[in-house]
């Protein structure tokens, strides 16, 4: 889920600010100057502007929910929605000074904002465009380039027209006057907006009609309308129009990104709950034995995880645990951690020692692993009776050890590989023997890679002092200890990493 920092939260309430204001400013400018100066089609056109700011700052109330809830990503169309409410704003203006000589000053600057606001918006067009499209190969990425680049010349041209008078002019009497070449100043806008539609075009198999009329509206009203008041002066509804097609934008395309968005979260949520019904979670583990106690935890970065951990009976005298973490993230991770596991279980029900679980577990999940996923895994089978045990552990973090009155050490030795790297692997097995009273904890690197907003890292040292500030804590609370010293140290850092974590204790 989207949420936003405080930093932006500062931010969206500025803008709120700002938006109030420039409606506040213009209801007082026009009351200032007095309707009955004003002519009935400036009133027209200030009232027009005024309610397309109104509508601009529903839209940017409902764009900040929208990126809360959804995490949309409405950068572009945010930056044109605040352009096009300058654009109402500087032409409301435009209208109630219009005539007043000792405004003159007022007129110019105001106009040569306004007429900024048509490449402004044009670029945020197409880069809004190609990010909802994902459109991405080398070409795109070159004319977007030189969009962006060349904005800087139509900028240029408006602010060398308040010395040569290209586009407009205001008289001494603090009148506008349209200069013959005006229609030169909308050449950028129109030809990037033409260019848009060719990528929607290039792009139209992948989108449904209502997608594809939608950014054919967006780009032919506002050109139809700067063609029709090239010829027509008096009444000026272009900003009104860019800001209601805008709100047709956000409406038809983004409202319907968002009910899609909402159908694969519940396909995320189905995802997550399966997966977290596949781990064991139901703790005390078999409380008749009193051989051992075990717990463990797993808690993702997104919805669903690639890590997980595992353990069960062999046999009535055999448990065996593992603790693994797949190559990424998300739901491709997430399927090859269900598969790995159902592997790894099924073969060591067989009896099989842990390497030569692995072994074949290997060759089975390089078979057609076109994605190239991997899977670190520690794996352990331990006799109850007599607590020797073998393990192996496969590019996985090394776990920590704390004898029976003692401090947790990590167990340090060498490596075999990751599981499905390559086929034909053989894994190296060690041999070991707990003593009632010992406790070991496995986990994955996102405990020790946990980072805070310093970029730091959590690390194994932070780690051993968790475990180590209630070594004789029963294995729940010893877990319990590591997620507290964690969320104390990353605070209000966003996690990256799934934080999956397994404690067995001993008791002979």
């Amino acid at each position: 889920m989207g949420y936003l920092s405080k930093e932006q939260m500062k931010r969206v309430m500025w803008v709120s600010l700002f938006c109030i204001l420039m409606i506040f400013l213009t209801a007082q400018f026009t009351f200032m100057r007095g309707a009955k100066n004003l002519e009935p089609i400036y009133l027209l056109n200030i009232g027009m502007d005024m309610v397309s700011m109104a509508m601009g700052y529903v839209l940017f109330v409902c764009f900040v929910i929208d990126v809360q809830k959804n995490g949309s990503d409405l950068r572009f169309l945010f930056v044109l929605l605040i352009v096009a409410y300058v654009g109402c704003f500087t032409d409301a203006c435009a209208w109630i000074v219009d005539g007043v000589p000792s405004l003159r000053w007022a007129n110019i600057l105001d106009n040569t904002l306004y007429y900024m606001c048509a490449p402004i918006e044009a670029c945020c067009f197409w880069l809004y465009t190609m990010t909802y499209l994902k459109l991405d190969d080398k070409y795109i990425r070159l004319i977007g380039k030189y969009i962006v680049l060349t904005l800087a010349i139509p900028i240029m041209l408006r602010l060398i027209n308040l010395f040569t008078g290209i586009y407009f002019t205001i008289d001494e009497a603090g009148i506008y006057h349209r200069s013959p070449r005006y229609a030169v100043s909308m050449i950028y806008a129109f030809t990037v907006m033409i260019l848009a539609l060719i990528g929607v075009i290039y792009q139209r198999k992948k989108l449904q009609r209502f997608q594809i009329v939608t950014f054919f509206v967006y780009a032919i009203a506002p050109i139809a309308i700067g063609v029709m008041t090239a010829f027509v002066y008096g009444l000026s509804p272009s900003a009104s129009v860019v800001m209601l097609v805008v709100l047709l934008m956000y409406g038809v395309l983004n409202v319907n990104q968002g009910r899609e968005k909402a159908a694969a979260d519940r396909d995320l949520a189905v995802a997550a709950g399966i997966q977290e019904n596949v781990l064991p979670k139901i703790f005390p583990f078999l409380p008749e034995r009193k051989e051992f106690d075990i717990y463990a935890t797993m808690n993702p970065a997104k919805e669903v995880g690639g890590d997980f951990y595992d353990f069960f009976l062999v046999d009535d005298d055999h448990i065996a645990m593992v603790m693994a973490d797949v190559s990424g993230k998300g739901i491709p991770a997430a399927l090859f951690m269900m598969v790995a596991r159902t592997l790894i279980k099924n073969r060591a029900l067989l009896g099989e020692e842990p390497a030569k679980v692995l072994h074949e577990v290997n060759n089975q999940l390089c078979e057609g692993n076109k994605a190239e996923l991997f899977v670190t895994v520690w794996m352990a089978v331990i006799s109850l009776s007599t607590g020797e045990g073998l393990a192996v552990n496969a590019g996985h973090e090394h776990p920590a050890l704390r004898h029976k009155d003692g401090q947790y050490e990590l167990v340090e030795y060498k490596h075999s590989p990751a599981v499905a790297t390559m086929e034909d692997l053989n894994f190296r097995q060690h041999a070991f023997k707990l003593e009632p009273g010992d406790t070991f904890f496995v986990y994955t690197d996102g405990v020790t890679e946990a980072t805070n907003a310093s970029n730091e890292l959590f690390g194994t040292k932070r780690m051993l002092e968790a475990l180590n500030k209630n070594p004789d804590a029963d294995p729940q609370t010893l877990l319990d200890n590591v997620s507290e010293d964690i969320s104390s140290f990353v605070k209000e850092a966003k996690q990256f990493d799934d934080i999956t974590m397994l404690a067995f204790q001993f008791n002979g």
